[in-house]
């Protein structure tokens, strides 16, 4: 993962070729970083998360079903 990002990084860098200042540097790395935290957060997952709320919901069913009835 980190490979990857410093791959990106690199071949942004490469389209620009000469930066003026440190400030410019910054700001590329800064978008690169922003837009792979936004492809992380959006990626198709195993399991998505209503699914999981689904599986964590009839497991705490079962756990009560499961459990003997006082008398």
């Amino acid at each position: 993962t980190l490979e990857r990002l410093n791959k990106e990084v690199k071949q942004r860098a490469d389209v620009v070729g000469i930066f003026p200042n440190e400030e410019s540097i910054m700001w590329l790395l800064s978008a690169v970083l922003t837009e792979q935290n936004e492809e992380w957060l959006l990626q198709n997952r195993y399991l998505p998360q209503h699914t999981m709320a689904e599986i964590d919901h009839t497991a705490e069913d079962d756990v009560i079903d499961a459990l003997p009835l006082s008398a």
